[in-house]
């Protein structure tokens, strides 16, 4: 099977660990899962995972719920690899949903 080069280059740099602390964010790698519970409501299972493979993220989450930002901002502290389970995207009485407003490497290698 024949790959393009474009595709070939990507393939290779995504296994990359990342390297910029501007690149925190980029880190922050969104994960959904078909949760029985969730699929029950109409939604999934959302969640975070570190994409780099040797430095600690910190990210700040924002929380909004039907439409409309809630005071409750969350601060999770990630290993490399780590993923942490966010919640569903549908509750009983309507959707939510998660931002990553800011993120920083915590330690390096």
């Amino acid at each position: 099977m024949k790959v393009s080069p474009a595709v070939a280059l990507l393939l290779c740099t995504a296994a990359l660990p990342v390297r910029s602390a501007d690149d925190a964010l980029a880190a922050i790698e969104w994960l959904q899962e078909a949760d029985s519970q969730c699929v029950q409501q109409g939604g999934v299972l959302r969640g975070l995972r570190n994409r780099d493979s040797t430095r600690t993220v910190q990210v700040w989450i924002e929380r909004w719920y039907m439409d409309v930002r809630t005071a409750d901002r969350g601060k999770h502290v990630l290993r490399p690899g780590e993923e942490r389970w966010l919640g569903c995207t549908e509750t009983r009485q309507g959707p939510q949903r998660w931002e990553a407003i800011e993120a920083r490497f915590i330690d390096t290698p």
